[in-house]
């Protein structure tokens, strides 16, 4: 494809991007006009409390200087908020121990610890399946002007995946100032995949020609011992997405099956993708055995073809990846072959929750509708692809095409005791951990977990 032809199709892609993030409901209704205007006077002196990340909040460095024009620029976005409507904002902690046991002790109790929470998925859906948060479809929350589906407002690619037991439970923002949660994609050397015969790795992307044969091919083209010691001093892969690969062909590890949460990744499509965890991170022996962080630094020393990432891995200045020494590139998981598209999975999605205890709806919610403003932007976010994160326009390509807006999550962390059955127990079990760094096969595995995840899925979803 000519340069022109790929420019056209960026600029295309980034207008759908937006068309997205910025659409209105129910057939062009903009969210805006239905969210009722902000009585200032009857906020005044409220003090709005977030607990739980200090990502929406404008960074300093140890001086107590922001950290960069932009962060100064958050800053000034909030002060004027905070004195237009007279209120603060504040960040305040959780109470030390178990977050889950503490919000469903607080439920029962009545009492409120901040009027934003952020947690984990695998979090906050067991405190709501307590009873202890409030969904954000929920009357008290809607008829107090709360729309969560307002994409000026809620980042809601992400805001999708935190529904579950019928009902959404979370809120997500993106902007310039606050990096939208991305799921898993590679960062790739370009030199030592041209030596494979890979010169055009974007190509490939478009083609649809990225696929595991591809990635398993240049992993084991790279891999060499340059010294003769009998130990390599390339590697093919690096750090990992430690299991969420599977997702690539199409898969979760756990699912509804004719109405009951069962294990899926036993189906065929998942066992093949248990297969390519085997390989890539076993089998081939194309994988630095060492710590997620050293096998970064060796990506950014030259020395590992393919990296597994998300997006706080090159958040800008300071992260080892963004510091690499070379040219990387950015593209997505492989395509395995069961799958149609290119898909980004996390471990989980992070966001907002409010307490069912919570007795200040009435300022809470017009206070947030006027902070969501701020802290999400759909137009905005794309400008953080700039900040030498992306080395070239195919990089801001691959991420504004295959990676931010196929956004998917692991359903097998639903919580503690299913999450370690699915991942790792903390003794070298779970369904991820054997497959990929202790050599069980597939079928094997499934044969020894099957059972205990359906168990454990029946007590979760008292089913």
């Amino acid at each position: 494809m000519k340069k022109k032809g790929r420019f056209f199709l960026l600029v295309l892609a980034l207008a759908m991007v937006a068309a997205v993030f910025a659409g209105c409901k129910d057939g062009g209704e903009n969210p805006a006009d239905t969210t009722p205007v902000v009585d200032a006077e009857a906020l005044k002196g409220y003090k709005l409390t977030i607990a739980g990340t200090d990502k929406v909040f404008p960074k300093k460095d140890e001086s107590g200087n922001y950290l960069n024009a932009l962060q100064e620029q958050f800053a000034d976005e909030l002060d004027a908020l905070t004195e237009r409507l007279g209120i603060e904002i504040e960040q305040v902690a959780l109470p030390e121990g178990d977050v889950i046991e503490s919000l469903i002790s607080a439920g029962m109790g009545a009492l409120k610890y901040a009027d934003l929470i952020h947690a984990g998925q695998d979090q906050f859906w067991s405190v709501a399946k307590a009873g202890a948060l409030i969904p954000l479809d929920d009357e008290r929350l809607t008829s107090r002007g709360l729309n969560y589906t307002d994409s000026t407002r809620w980042y809601q690619t992400n805001l999708k995946w935190t529904e579950l037991f019928g009902h959404p439970w979370g809120l997500t923002v993106a902007s310039e100032y606050v990096p939208a949660q991305t799921g898993y994609f590679i960062t790739f050397n370009k030199e030592l995949c041209a030596s494979a015969g890979y010169d055009d790795m974007y190509q490939l992307v478009r083609d649809k020609k990225w696929n595991w044969d591809a990635y398993r091919e240049i992993a084991r083209a790279t891999t060499k011992d340059l010294d003769a010691d009998g130990v390599p001093d390339i590697w093919g892969t690096g750090a990992t997405a430690w299991g969420n690969e599977a997702i690539s062909n199409g898969v979760q590890y756990i699912g509804e099956v004719d109405g009951k949460w069962r294990l899926t990744i036993s189906s065929d499509a998942g066992i093949e993708a248990l297969q390519f965890l085997y390989d890539m991170n076993y089998a081939d022996g194309t994988r630095w055995d060492v710590s997620s962080g050293q096998c970064r630094e060796a990506f950014a020393n030259g020395t590992i073809t393919f990296n597994w990432a998300q997006m706080g891995h090159i958040n800008g200045p300071g992260e080892t990846i963004y510091e690499s020494a070379h040219d990387y590139g950015i593209i997505p998981m492989p395509l395995g072959p069961r799958a149609t598209e290119y898909l980004s999975m996390s471990n989980g999605v992070d966001a907002f929750v409010i307490q069912n205890s919570n007795q200040d709806l009435d300022k809470v919610v017009p206070i947030i509708n006027e902070w969501a403003l701020v802290v999400n932007d759909p137009e905005s976010y794309l400008k953080i692809l700039d900040d030498g994160r992306c080395r070239t326009e195919a990089d801001k390509e691959m991420m504004i095409t295959y990676i931010i807006p196929n956004y998917a999550i692991n359903r097998g962390n639903m919580n503690e005791e299913i999450w370690s059955l699915i991942d790792d127990d903390g003794n070298n079990g779970g369904i991820i951990s054997e497959v990929s760094y202790n050599g069980m096969t597939p079928a094997q595995a499934i044969e020894a977990y099957e059972a205990r995840v359906n168990a454990a899925l029946d007590k979760f979803f008292d089913q």
